[in-house]
């Protein structure tokens, strides 16, 4: 074995990318609860940033703030 890791379980470094995608979950969280998708919607896409990228302590702070916002999961 070489050490590497498959390419479905990398994990990249795109800092703009993974701005870009808090920004918008920041913002879309913020809005009325008259939402097309339900908390557990926004909670798998905030989970799904982290699993994807890695993220600095910054982002990782912001996106823990989100998912308080979100409130406790109910799965």
């Amino acid at each position: 074995m070489n050490g590497k890791k498959p390419a479905g379980s990398r994990r990249v470094l795109a800092a703009h990318v993974v701005e870009a995608e808090l920004e918008h979950l920041d913002w879309e969280t913020r809005q009325p609860a008259l939402h097309l998708f339900d908390a557990g919607y926004w909670r798998r896409r905030v989970l799904a940033v982290k699993g994807r990228f890695e993220l600095t302590e910054r982002q990782l702070t912001q996106l823990e703030k989100i998912l308080r916002r979100l409130g406790p999961s109910t799965e």
